[in-house]
């Protein structure tokens, strides 16, 4: 006897279970079709979404985690304060760096312009005189 639409409500909670484990439904089709399903691919899929309550379109639920715990602060490594300045008193170790870092990546900027400028060579536009048309 030739599996029919019918028979895919009997099936329901088996074509859920595989669909669930990520069996896509053309995979699922092509099982069914090879013990006897007779319908078209278009037909057992929705039919398929319909019995399980899933959409193609939609993701598959993920379960939401949960909010942050409040009352807890996440405390980052600070830098000593030995030699530093007030300002960075309290900063971040990471942040402290990157400041020292960009302030010397700015002298480096400011020391390579200086040199340039040092290296052009000044032009100098010295018009020539305006000569006439020589008539007297």
């Amino acid at each position: 006897m030739p599996l029919k639409a019918r028979a895919l409500k009997g099936l329901a909670a088996e074509l859920e279970a595989a669909y669930g484990i990520g069996l896509p439904w053309v995979e699922i089709w092509r099982a069914l079709a090879d013990c006897g399903y007779e319908g078209s691919y278009r037909q057992f899929w929705r039919m398929a979404v319909r019995l399980t309550d899933t959409s193609a379109h939609k993701p598959q639920k993920r379960k939401n985690l949960p909010p942050p715990v409040m009352g807890k602060e996440i405390q980052q490594p600070t830098a000593q304060t030995n030699g530093l300045s007030a300002e960075s008193k309290g900063k971040p170790e990471w942040q402290i760096r990157r400041e020292e870092q960009m302030a010397r990546l700015d002298r480096e900027a400011e020391l390579n312009r200086q040199r340039e400028t040092r290296l052009q060579v000044k032009k100098v536009f010295i018009p020539s005189t305006f000569v006439g048309r020589g008539e007297e």
